[in-house]
């Protein structure tokens, strides 16, 4: 082969450390503390060699049955399942003197999982260019399984998630103080709705929420009216993902709704003079706002968290908004589409915990309730369309109705009014608050609480 030439992946040893895997198999066989400690780090196949997958299967399995683990249960369950080797005992014997010092457990662990890391990432990049090479499918069906591939792997090789209690209230207590220090009393991020904000305690930081309505009962708007809060009131940065507008589109929107002027005019350009100013000065403020647009109409949760990972090192990011579900593009392996919508709203709830940040999900109801009578033609969770996992993700669901939105129902009195129903909060109350829809500015404003006499639906 000529210098300088890359050898083939094919010809390569892929990453190992036989010492550090022979240095936990005798620690567990030493002490019994090592071997709850490397049963939670690591699993099988992080073994490279397929005798150290044997001894650590059969230590997960005495450990199930309650067995200790030393050299002679180890052996006898080794012979029984017909996996000792030839000269297997005294293999055993060896790894007991092989280990340095069992007190180094966590970095022979860690080792072995960046070793086993190394070796997952190298089949899903080959996997990639195999299906690379094939030709059969689209690029980017392949990129969003290679990107869900190495997702996986990060997360797999991730740190342990248990704590102490003691750890956990510490940091609840540190919310509680800070919820108490705020003016607003608010635990997470005001939207800029205060009922809504009273019920839900603002948006926090690993939420997965999901809003949701009808087609035109103005989710969008909805959405942009609290990312345009918490951009432009509380500087906080907001990214947003819009698979069906453009960016220009929705800072239209925003434009309108901070200059407080008609829409359709800005559509059909017969503006005057002090529209003109109202829309200056509105661009002013907006353009100082940390307020980011990503107007991909096709994008895969994993490109969502890489660019998200990014924004949030480079400028902090408090808030995610997915315009809309229904749009959204699993890995395509899934059997159904609601497997695929199963797929994505979790993975958005790993990725909101992940990140820290709540997630805004929009998603559209099905026709269900235009069926049902009016009093109660208002939205239900089974109303939430292709998947049960929406609802199940989800950590709150809000629900968009206006009342001027059936045909039989435009009356004078009717004219703008409408209703955000909370069905569904993990940690808190549900009910309903009343608004007001100006279509004009593309705005939504709360008057008040739906009181228990106003036939407000239960949930």
């Amino acid at each position: 082969m000529a210098e300088g030439r890359p050898v083939h992946a094919a010809s390569r040893i892929p990453p190992n450390n036989l010492e550090a895997e022979q240095s936990i198999l005798g620690s567990m066989l030493l002490n019994e503390k090592c071997v709850y400690e490397a049963m939670e780090a690591l699993r099988e196949e992080d073994f490279y060699q397929q005798q150290h997958r044997d001894i650590f299967r059969v230590m997960s399995e005495l450990m199930e049955e309650g067995v200790s683990v030393d050299l002679v249960t180890v052996s006898q369950k080794l012979e029984q399942a017909g996996r000792m080797r030839m000269g297997g005992l005294e293999y055993l014997s060896q790894l007991t003197t092989v280990v340095p010092s069992v007190a180094n457990l966590k970095h022979y662990i860690n080792i072995v999982q960046q070793k086993s890391a190394l070796r997952k990432l190298i089949d899903a990049s080959m996997t990639a260019a195999d299906e690379s090479y094939k030709g059969e499918e689209d690029a980017d069906a392949i990129i969003g399984r290679a990107g869900d591939a190495i997702y996986r792997i990060a997360l797999k090789n991730s740190h342990s998630s248990v704590v102490h209690i003691k750890e956990a209230l510490q940091e609840s207590y540190v919310k509680i103080s800070e919820a108490m220090k705020a003016q607003d009393g608010m635990m997470g991020i005001p939207t800029g709705f205060p009922y809504m904000d009273q019920m839900l305690s603002g948006f926090q930081g690993t939420q997965l929420i999901i809003v949701a309505g009808r087609p035109g009962m103005g989710k969008t708007s909805f959405a942009m009216n609290i990312v345009e809060h918490i951009g432009l009131v509380k500087n906080i940065p907001c990214l947003v993902f819009s698979l069906e507008m453009s960016a220009d589109q929705l800072a239209t929107r925003m434009l309108c709704s901070e200059a407080r002027i008609d829409s359709q005019l800005t559509r059909s350009g017969k503006m005057g003079a002090t529209e003109i100013t109202k829309l200056a000065e509105a661009m002013k403020v907006l353009s100082n706002a940390p307020i980011y647009i990503d107007d991909s109409a096709t994008i895969t949760v994993t490109e969502m968290l890489a660019k998200a990972r990014r924004m949030q090192k480079q400028s902090g990011l408090g808030l995610i908004a997915i315009d809309y579900l229904q749009l959204l593009q699993g890995t395509g392996r899934a059997e159904s589409r609601q497997q695929e919508v199963a797929q994505i709203t979790r993975s958005l709830k790993i990725m909101a915990k992940e990140l820290n940040v709540p997630i805004m999900l929009l998603s559209q109801l099905s026709r269900a309730s235009e069926k049902r009578e009016k009093k109660t033609r208002y939205p239900m969770l089974s109303d939430l369309r292709e998947s049960g996992a929406i609802e199940q993700d989800a950590d709150v669901v809000i629900f968009l109705h206006r009342e001027d939105y059936y045909p039989e129902d435009k009356t004078p009195e009717n004219a703008g009014k409408a209703r955000i129903i909370i069905a569904k909060q993990r940690s808190g109350p549900t009910g309903a608050i009343a608004m007001q829809w100006q279509g004009e500015y593309t705005k939504y404003m709360e008057t008040d609480y739906i009181h228990d006499d106003e036939e407000a639906p239960e949930y």
